[in-house]
């Protein structure tokens, strides 16, 4: 499909960049600090702001050496709808990544607008098979993956379910240069060559403990990331190649007309030396030059002053 929606928002070609602030597990289990990011990060002028919804013992092993350490980054399911209820106060759309199918159920009755899909999960054909079935948005992360199994992916999600967006993500971080890694630049670059949807991991404070929170930007870092993809989008315009409403206020004077190279009776038949091209202008274009010449003057003309249609004899 060409387009989506998700909420109140449609994404696609010649849409705005659609902005997504992961909070993911940096509420480091605090109900408080959670409520804090998502006030946060709408005020950096995002469109959504994104968790993670899962059951650690279906998620991971517990022989995973932090098998506890997740458990306590859980976001609790009483949590979900209050938060919801913040993130629409406060104007932006509440999206949450679910683990696990009894989460991914939990997040639908919830009435989220769209399932994102991490990298981990890309591979996790059945799973995508049954996110995909509930007929919402999805979000697909492509990180750790090859195109071969990126297509899969696709096919898994298109058996079911239409509306699909694929993230190019580099599942280190941070990431080197070439996959993202200053504000400044590569947000730019991905709006410049067509990309739709943007997220970016958010924190309040990079030395605060947790897995996500150094590699994440702080709301300055965010702001100044939101201004630059939608300073980005104004700079390339609509695709329609027309002159702006400033350039036409000074297009008279800034381009050039016929004039008279000197003063000439009536009756004078118009050659190419008599002319001259000139700025302003205001009068005969200079595609018109070959055109006047050969016909007479029905009028004398003065040295220095535009040429006028008036003042030439179309019929002889």
């Amino acid at each position: 499909m060409d387009e989506i929606r998700i909420g109140s928002k449609i994404i696609g070609e010649a849409r705005p960049v659609y902005i997504i602030a992961e909070i993911g597990m940096n509420h480091n289990g605090e109900y408080g600090l959670a409520e804090k990011l998502i006030r946060a990060a709408a005020d950096c002028g995002v469109d959504a702001v994104k968790f993670q919804t899962y059951k650690t013992e279906f998620f991971y092993s517990r022989k995973f050496p932090n098998f506890e350490e997740r458990q306590k980054s859980e976001l609790p399911f009483d949590w979900h709808k209050p938060l919801k209820v913040v993130a629409d106060e406060a104007g932006v759309e509440f999206i949450s990544t679910p683990f696990d199918t009894e989460s991914a159920d939990f997040l639908d009755r919830l009435g989220v607008a769209c399932f994102k899909v991490a990298s981990s999960d890309l591979n996790n054909y059945p799973f995508l098979e049954y996110i995909s079935r509930k007929k919402k948005p999805v979000l697909l992360s492509t990180g750790f993956s090859t195109l071969d199994e990126v297509r899969k992916a696709v096919s898994s999600v298109l058996k079911y379910h239409k509306q699909l967006v694929l993230l190019h993500c580099v599942s280190t971080y941070p990431a080197a240069i070439e996959h993202t890694t200053d504000v400044s630049i590569v947000p730019v670059a991905a709006t410049a060559v067509g990309a739709c949807i943007i997220e970016k991991h958010f924190t309040l404070d990079r030395n605060l403990p947790g897995y996500d929170h150094r590699m994440s930007v702080t709301p300055a870092g965010l702001k100044k990331m939101v201004r630059n993809v939608r300073d980005t989008e104004k700079a390339l315009g609509s695709g329609t190649k027309q002159p702006t409403e400033a350039e036409m206020k000074r297009i008279s004077g800034a381009r050039r007309s016929l004039y008279w190279k000197g003063s000439y009776p009536a009756g004078t038949v118009i050659t190419p030396e008599m002319l001259l091209i000139l700025r302003p202008g205001g009068g005969l274009e200079p595609e018109m030059l070959d055109k006047i010449c050969g016909h007479r003057l029905l009028e004398a003309v003065a040295a220095d002053t535009l040429i006028g249609k008036s003042q030439i004899d179309w019929h002889d």
